[in-house]
């Protein structure tokens, strides 16, 4: 019992030295700060450019609708998502939007 007792003390006191070294050096050390997490790093790609080709708006859309799930503070309001589809129509998809956009009452110079 004896020898357990001293083995017992000897190891409670490496301990206690232990603790003291790392209070000691973590006063001293500035920990470097975690770099803060981006604010969303997936990155996506550019929709595809829409022309107007029947059955291709379905696929249209929904790269546009990730892209406003992924970014919601790019897209506060629907105005600036209406926007951004905008700029990824061509052919007769951009003649259309074009002219529909001046149909509409504060969108004029879009």
């Amino acid at each position: 019992m004896g020898k357990e007792n001293a083995q017992q003390l000897a190891t409670e006191e490496t301990l206690q030295q232990n603790q003291a070294r790392l209070n000691t050096t973590s006063g001293q050390q500035n920990p470097t700060p975690a770099p803060a997490p981006s604010s969303n790093p997936i990155v996506l790609a550019k929709p595809q450019p829409f022309d107007g080709t029947r059955g291709a708006d379905k696929a249209f859309v929904g790269q546009i609708g990730l892209h406003a799930i992924t970014y919601p503070k790019r897209f506060p309001t629907d105005a600036s998502e209406v926007a951004f589809l905008v700029l990824f129509m061509k052919d007769y998809a951009a003649t259309w939007s074009q002219l529909y956009l001046g149909l509409q009452p504060g969108t004029s110079g879009l």
